[in-house]
């Protein structure tokens, strides 16, 4: 059993988490744009798409 006061703990986590989802998914949305931004950056700048794709990993 966990208890009680652990259980309301997580509980409100829970509520905290889903009244951030909209920001937490726009975030996500950003951080995808800026990934491919950098992306085609560097293949415009000269390196292959392989390079490329190996520096956005780092």
């Amino acid at each position: 059993m966990i208890p009680e006061n652990l259980q309301f703990e997580f509980a409100q986590t829970v509520v905290r988490v889903r009244e951030n989802l909209p920001a937490i998914f726009e975030y996500e949305v950003l951080q995808a744009k800026i990934k491919r931004k950098r992306f085609l950056s560097l293949v415009s700048e000269g390196f292959t798409e392989q390079q490329a794709l190996e520096m956005c990993k780092s």
